[in-house]
């Protein structure tokens, strides 16, 4: 026959239940702490990434913000250049007419200039 187990046992008993308990359990919070470690290690490479990708971003959109700066005033001065041209050019043109008027003498010449991109209409009438 099994000897009753007398009270200083079942303490032991117990208290080796419970210290297996606490070694299991500091061992699931140790391996539970390191996870928590790697993830936030993963979590501070990811934000550092992301702000590494989103400061090139906003690099990328200034340069090309200046660079469409650049051209819309590239564009604004080509504008202004043509737009030069053209009124030196309808006004040599109006004095050349105005010269062949003197030169046909008696006659009067009514000119009609039409100015249509890369066109040029010029109608006489003669009076």
């Amino acid at each position: 026959m099994a000897k009753p187990s007398t009270g200083s046992e079942r303490f032991r008993t117990q208290f080796e239940e419970q210290a297996c308990a606490t070694v299991a359990t500091q061992q699931r919070n140790s391996e539970l702490s390191h996870q928590v470690n790697d993830l936030q290690h993963q979590l501070q490479a990811e934000r550092a990434n992301t702000q590494d990708i989103i400061n090139w971003e906003r690099a990328e959109r200034e340069r090309l913000e200046e660079k469409l700066k650049e051209e819309s005033a590239e564009r604004e001065r080509l504008l202004e250049a043509e737009r030069t041209s053209r009124l030196k050019f309808e006004k040599n043109m109006m004095t050349k007419f105005a010269e062949l008027s003197k030169q046909m003498g008696t006659q009067q010449v009514i000119t009609c200039i039409c100015f249509k991109p890369l066109k040029i209409y010029v109608g006489y009438l003669h009076c």
